[in-house]
């Protein structure tokens, strides 16, 4: 059960940090654009 639940619990961290990631470098390339 606390195997399971920390598996889960590590794909749900990656997908976040894919996640922000993308996000972040979406905000550089406006913010980057924009700065220009």
């Amino acid at each position: 059960m606390s195997k399971e639940v920390l598996e889960i619990s590590i794909l749900v961290d990656e997908k976040f940090d894919v996640h922000f990631n993308l996000t972040e470098g979406f905000l550089g390339i406006i913010l980057s654009v924009f700065g220009k």
